[in-house]
């Protein structure tokens, strides 16, 4: 009895260390002691962190907190403490699936995906919305037993983000969390590319509007494939594709009489490699077809942007980071190739090096840059040059696509500080 009076003084000091009274505690906050903080920051063994959450059991029930007594007592802390007993690795493992697997875990919605590195904004609606899911399933408004439950979930979640909370002083917590992930994004260093991104802060801080429709070259090449082409034996799109191709967008191939097929005019092999990619078509056999997720993007202007978007930044660290600093400049004002380099290079520098520790160069950032002139070239962002000393300039869509694009980055989930 004296031992388990102890380890409750001493759970109370951990969990309660103002004097709060226990009973309210949620039960996330429940989870992670048992989860995390217990095996992964209390000196105790097995045998002492089992009669730790038994403890901690007594005295949630004590206080009529069933169910957060009830996660203390479950075959998954057990597995999760067992688990953290075997290795560091295996314990992080299991903690991550068992907070995933929560009924009072917030899932991402289609308007915010919750971040690994959360700001003050972020932690604050994270904590508030882990207890209002706890409440709408003791008072029964969610059945965690219903077969509709995973999506009557996420629409709770979904309305409560865009619900005016008191905690917010009035504002919504979705409001909140975006103005907080765009004032740590624009203050990241290098001074470099705080300065390129000055320029465009001041759009990014208006409310979005609906997006406008954009990457046209890739809603008329959805728009060809529709119910299936017929490829060539070689894999390319037929001819007959590659001729449409070259009358609509005659500046892709300037040169000669014309493309023969899609090894000829890189800018539509490339618009084919990013419906690839992002599995906006299928192929069987020699037969290409829209996906369902392509007929979803032809359909729906805002998906097609979000998909362009993406493309346009790139996959890696380095490819976004050039990007952004590209758009950033851009933005401002049109500017030569060498210039944009010029203006680019330091911030890749300061943040890059090669696998051998070597500094990055200006071919680097040049080689970077194509990449990002490129794309925007095939997805109509950026101005068709009439020569090699022509300035690159935003289109009138490639500034709505420029936002769009520094809005995922700015307002994005955050897996590192």
């Amino acid at each position: 009895m004296v031992a388990d009076e102890a380890m409750a003084q001493r759970l109370l000091g951990w969990l309660a260390p103002d004097g709060d009274p226990i009973v309210t505690l949620s039960a996330a906050e429940v989870e992670r002691f048992c989860w995390y903080e217990l095996p992964r920051k209390w000196d105790a063994n097995a045998c002492e962190q089992r009669r730790a959450v038994a403890v901690l059991a007594d005295l949630l029930t004590g206080v009529g907190r069933v169910r957060a007594a009830a996660v203390c007592t479950s075959a998954t802390t057990a597995q999760v403490l067992e688990d953290w007993q075997r290795s560091e690795e295996a314990g992080f493992a299991a903690y991550r699936k068992a907070a995933a697997a929560s009924l009072t875990t917030p899932p991402d919605v289609p308007d915010l995906s919750w971040g690994q590195v959360k700001g003050i904004q972020e932690a604050l609606a994270r904590a508030n919305l882990e207890d209002r899911l706890e409440k709408a399933l003791d008072e029964g408004e969610l059945d965690p037993d219903a077969r509709t439950f995973p999506a009557a979930r996420r629409r709770f979640v979904q309305h409560w983000l865009a619900t005016a909370q008191p905690v917010f002083e009035g504002r919504a917590p979705l409001e909140a969390i975006r103005r907080e992930r765009r004032e740590l994004w624009a203050a990241a260093p290098p001074t470099e590319r705080r300065a390129l991104l000055a320029a465009v802060l001041p759009a990014l801080e208006w409310s979005a509007a609906a997006p406008v429709d954009t990457a046209e070259p890739l809603r008329w090449l959805l728009e060809q494939i529709g119910d299936g082409v017929t490829l060539t034996q070689a894999g390319y799109l037929p001819r007959e594709l590659v001729a449409a191709a070259f009358a609509r967008y005659p500046h892709w191939y300037p040169i000669g009489k014309g493309p023969r097929s899609e090894a000829d005019l890189f800018q539509l092999a490339d618009l084919h490699e990013l419906a690839r990619t992002h599995r906006l078509v299928t192929k069987r056999h020699r037969t290409l077809k829209l996906s369902p997720v392509g007929r979803a993007q032809l359909t729906d202007h805002r998906l097609r942007q979000h998909t362009a978007a993406l493309a346009w930044l790139g996959t890696t660290a380095a490819e976004r980071q050039v990007a952004e600093s590209a758009l950033g400049a851009l933005w401002a004002e049109p500017r030569p190739r060498e210039d944009l380099r010029d203006a680019v290079h330091p911030v890749l520098a300061a943040g890059f090096t090669h696998g051998d520790g070597t500094a990055m160069e200006a071919k680097d950032t040049e080689r970077l840059l194509w990449r990002f002139w490129h794309t925007g070239r095939e997805l109509g962002y950026l101005e068709p040059e009439r020569s090699v000393d022509a300035l690159i300039s935003l289109s009138a869509t490639g500034r709505s696509a420029a936002l769009a694009a520094l809005r995922l980055l700015a307002e994005g989930p955050r897996d590192h500080i």
